[in-house]
């Protein structure tokens, strides 16, 4: 199965938005991911000039990436003052419209990310799950009322949350029928973790993809967010995988368009334009699921 509908993240804040909006439409994109979107006095404004840039472009929002953390801390439930930011949080994103609110897995508002395995080797995997999956399934409740489906995104830091492995269990126990995995390939590939086996790993319960490369675990980069063929993941294998579980799409690209929509935020800004960017991802996109459904027959040959 090739030619899947394909979606770009772009800030909704960013000094681009119009510009990048109209690159997209012209490149035959009809979907688009969120991050960023501001709080407070005229937020209200600002989602409804947003909006009406997505209908004059025609744009609809998927994916949509939370601004809080699910949960406060490993040894309790989670407190009243967290569950209310998520909820406030939920019911923002509910107003773009996306169909997936995206959580970074097992990330806590007073504990650093790299800090979570000893916390959780002091109470345990399974208590620890118990609480975090409480909040999960607390999120997807109100998520439900909006028809959005919740997604947990694999994150380094803590072990329990860098893949599908650990994020299965946490599915599993908040037991809720729109909760799912969203597959982040920079992050995975940066944590030592083959993309093309989380997804075959996950299955039907992957919801959601940030897609983007990197060139792995080194001492002087970190998740570099290039346009996929850049880096060192194995997309051939990664388009193949998402043949092998059915997975309908959108493919999600995230980060492809520099932090924060400013492409030397990214480092390979020199001559290279929001245009250029789109067109190289989706170029190496299409040639990767061709390669990919050759990889798969090959396979089937051996």
């Amino acid at each position: 199965m090739s030619k899947r509908e394909l979606a770009f993240y772009l800030n909704p804040a960013g000094p681009s938005r119009r510009d990048i909006m109209q690159l997209l439409a012209e490149a035959g994109v009809r979907k688009i991911g969120i991050d960023g979107h501001p709080r407070g006095d005229g937020e209200r404004a600002f989602i409804d000039s947003f909006l009406n840039d997505c209908r004059e472009f025609g744009l609809s929002v998927y994916s949509m990436h939370a601004m809080c953390p699910l949960h406060d801390r490993p040894d309790a439930h989670s407190s009243t003052a967290m569950r209310a930011k998520v909820e406030s949080d939920i019911e923002r994103m509910a107003l773009f419209g996306g169909k997936t609110a995206v959580f970074h897995a097992c990330q806590m508002s007073e504990m650093k990310p790299h800090d979570a395995d000893a916390a959780i080797g002091v109470i345990g995997t399974a208590r620890f799950i118990e609480h975090y999956a409480a909040s999960v399934r607390c999120a997807a409740k109100i998520a439900a009322k909006h028809g959005i489906t919740l997604v947990l995104e694999n994150i380094g830091g803590c072990t329990l949350g860098q893949s599908i492995a650990g994020i299965k269990e946490i599915i599993a126990a908040a037991n809720e029928p729109n909760v799912g995995f969203i597959l982040d390939a920079g992050h995975a590939h940066v944590a030592g973790v083959v993309a093309a086996e989380e997804i075959r790993i996950a299955g039907k319960l992957l919801c959601d993809t940030h897609f983007h490369d990197n060139i792995g675990k080194t001492p002087w980069t970190g998740d570099q967010h290039l346009p996929v063929g850049l880096g060192t993941i194995n997309w051939q294998d990664v388009c193949a995988a998402l043949d092998e579980v059915g997975f309908p799409g959108p493919v999600v690209f995230e980060g492809v368009l520099g932090g924060g929509d400013v492409l030397a935020n990214r480092g390979f800004a020199r001559d290279f334009t929001h245009r250029d960017a789109i067109a190289l991802t989706i170029a190496n996109w299409r040639a990767f699921e061709i390669l990919g459904e050759s990889l798969a027959i090959a396979k089937t040959r051996v």
